[in-house]
């Protein structure tokens, strides 16, 4: 025994469709002899100006921006990528100042150490030769 019984046959055809008669002129929108004008004007500008309550300000002059979620996760996740190598980059700059003071020391050390055996053989050949 099924669950649902039959259906009853119901009369599938429809009645014809009625379309209304079509104007056979087309209407003028020419302002009519109850307009001035001036109220013409007026309309125009009203509807050619855009409303300031319509258009919700954005960051002054900027619209809206809509992006994707993916492509904005690729950006948070290209920008994140940058912030790890400009961190990266300042640690070597560091490193690289670093060594480079060191050598300046050294450097500097040396030119000292020069100066002093410069120093030593005037001496000695200044007593080698008086």
């Amino acid at each position: 025994m099924g669950l649902f019984g039959k259906k009853k046959e119901e009369n599938s055809e429809l009645p014809p469709l009625q379309f209304p008669e079509l104007p056979k002129s087309v209407p003028s929108f020419e302002p009519q002899s109850g307009f001035g004008s001036n109220d013409v004007e007026q309309i125009k500008n009203a509807i050619s100006m855009p409303s300031q309550r319509a258009m919700p300000e954005y960051f002054g002059d900027e619209k809206p921006l809509f992006v994707k979620i993916e492509k904005y996760r690729d950006v948070v996740e290209t920008l994140k990528k940058l912030k790890t190598r400009l961190n990266e980059a300042d640690n070597i700059l560091d490193k690289l100042s670093n060594l480079r003071a060191e050598e300046d020391r050294e450097l500097a050390m040396w030119q000292s150490d020069l100066e002093k055996i410069r120093g030593q053989l005037i001496e000695i050949d200044r007593n080698l030769f008086e």
